[in-house]
């Protein structure tokens, strides 16, 4: 039986995955779930905030039309200085048998640094596209941590949301209807996590993949399909909260 403190700390992790922003570029409600374990330390602190910022910038530069995105872009710049003050030679506790854990840094870095070049450049859809190629590395750090089966699932298809996303803002339209299919996996594998109670809203969210498979088979080159894409990540994110409300409240 789970205790008292860790309930409270269920209840509030689960209020903040049901009312998650559907138009979020990166998944950090999944963040918040990787840390679940110990929030409070300076690692999962550290890397909420930079998870965060990464949002921000991806949501700006995706949904708000401006001619400058520095605010957003210089605050994921100090949350990954911040990060790397603390890491990049030192991994904290959480990682500290990770043998890929300096790549893995120097690896951000670099895509950090590409994003900023992006956006100075005002290719504003590739900077966006970035961001959530990085923000699917994320899960990269908690290799050493230790996660459960559930959650690898949870990471897994994240990614290919965000995958599909790319896929659909650069024009593959085939690409993009081959990951709804890699979807349809991920989401019998959820199946087997839920209950029947549950089996509604999974069967709503194999409705969106085929009314968004429908539509990307049609002629709709010209067609915005960000509310499709973010039906069905919104469509996941609740059935990955009923999972885990099972799993926390099982009793």
């Amino acid at each position: 039986m789970i205790s008292f403190t860790h309930k409270i700390i269920a209840i509030f992790m689960l209020a903040l995955l049901f009312v998650s922003s559907p138009i979020t570029a990166c998944d950090d409600t999944l963040v918040m779930l990787l840390t679940a374990k110990n929030p409070t330390s300076e690692f999962s602190k550290t890397i909420r905030s930079f998870m965060n910022s990464l949002t921000q910038l991806g949501s700006a530069l995706k949904y708000t039309k401006k001619d400058d995105y520095s605010q957003e872009t210089n605050s994921v710049l100090e949350a990954w200085l911040e990060f790397s003050k603390k890491y990049m030679t030192n991994p904290p506790e959480e990682a500290k048998n990770d043998r890929q854990w300096q790549e893995k840094m120097g690896a951000t870095a670099k895509k950090i640094g590409d994003i900023r070049k992006q956006v100075n450049a005002g290719l504003y859809m590739d900077a966006h596209n970035n961001v959530l190629e990085l923000s699917n590395t994320i899960g990269s750090f908690f290799d050493s941590v230790g996660i459960s089966d559930e959650k690898k699932i949870f990471l897994n298809t994240s990614s290919h949301i965000n995958d599909l996303q790319m896929l659909i803002n650069s024009g593959k339209l085939e690409s993009a209807k081959q990951k709804l299919e890699v979807l349809k996996n991920d989401l019998l594998t959820f199946k087997t996590y839920i209950t029947p109670s549950d089996a509604s809203s999974a069967s709503n969210t194999a409705d969106i993949i085929d009314s968004l498979y429908q539509a990307l088979s049609s002629d709709n080159s010209n067609k915005d399909f960000d509310s499709d894409v973010n039906k069905l990540r919104t469509s996941f994110e609740e059935l990955r909260s009923r999972i885990l409300m099972n799993e926390w409240f099982s009793e």
